[in-house]
């Protein structure tokens, strides 16, 4: 999913205190004009959404999505027929990174994003074998997208514990747009740790694609992924409440894409993390995975 969307420039004003009043009244109208323009016209992100909040993610298909049966795990592995799943890519040289000395999962999305929206259900997956995922929020994607309404979760609102890891979610963009349909509100800014990961591996010449691409998760600067691990086309014209319900049929397709792309995310927590815990980390399904990951360019 590209991300070209960027939030507008902010204006500064040079010290007026030696001009005339004349000049400063001048000055100020000009920057007001300026700024008028810049929010009604040739602005590509409107302010932030001032839209409902989302709603909690129903008991049941929480319960559902963090606590997918190990069987199933197990049964799947990294099979996952009908969509092919992609794998992360294995960094090398690079810093640690870490939160509190534990290895930190960093995920940048966008509530828009169809591919984001495919890509919570693994996240929250895989996060789920390694500590508590909880204050989800429903969610689905654009109408606009090209896989439209894919129902999924908002990690805006996410909380996450763990022995293990820390986790950090940044939402880009909201599901809202402005008046003309042209770009989405602005949601949660990434900080300079974040914005550094996102410019120095979410680029052409690192993911293949032709710009920034969305869902990306890094696992410790160990383990990349751009773009999402499969394409949210097996989730079209699903509910929410069907998606989770598959969940404990290891020979559904849903069930089978989601949960191969989670053992691959699980098997690089656990080359991270020390292979804890160890019921998962030595587990068959995180095993079929274990060593997967490519190579980055």
């Amino acid at each position: 999913m590209s991300d070209d969307d960027q939030a507008p420039a902010g204006f500064r004003r040079s010290p007026t205190a030696l001009l005339t009043l004349g000049v400063a009244t001048l000055v100020l109208v000009v920057v007001v004009v300026l700024v008028v323009l810049k929010l009604t016209g040739s602005s590509t992100t409107p302010p932030p959404s001032s839209g409902p909040p989302p709603q909690a993610v129903p008991a049941a298909v929480a319960q559902q999505v963090t606590g997918i049966p190990a069987a199933v795990y197990d049964a799947v592995g990294v099979s996952s027929p009908t969509v092919p799943v992609t794998r992360p890519r294995a960094l090398s040289g690079q810093p640690a990174l870490t939160a509190g000395g534990r290895p930190e999962v960093v995920y940048i999305g966008s509530e828009f994003c169809a591919y984001c929206a495919a890509e919570r259900w693994v996240v929250v997956a895989a996060l789920s074998r390694f500590g508590t995922v909880s204050d989800l929020g429903t969610m689905q994607s654009s109408s606009n997208d090209i896989f439209s309404d894919i129902q999924t979760f908002t990690f805006a609102t996410v909380r996450y514990r763990s022995r293990y890891v820390t986790f950090v979610a940044r939402e880009r963009y909201s599901d809202q747009q402005n008046a003309d349909g042209t770009a989405y509100a602005a949601l949660q800014p990434l900080d300079r740790t974040e914005t550094a990961l996102f410019d120095r591996y979410d680029t052409p010449a690192r993911t293949g694609q032709p710009g920034r691409v969305l869902p990306f998760v890094d696992v410790a600067n160990r383990y990349v992924s751009a773009g999402g691990a499969f394409s949210p086309s097996i989730l079209s014209g699903l509910s929410r409440n069907e998606i989770a319900a598959g969940l404990t049929d290891p020979k559904d397709p849903v069930t089978q894409a989601v949960v191969a792309a989670a053992n691959e995310l699980a098997a690089d927590i656990c080359a991270v993390d020390g292979e804890r815990p160890v019921k998962v980390c030595t587990s068959r399904g995180v095993a079929a995975a274990g060593g997967a990951s490519l190579p980055l360019p």
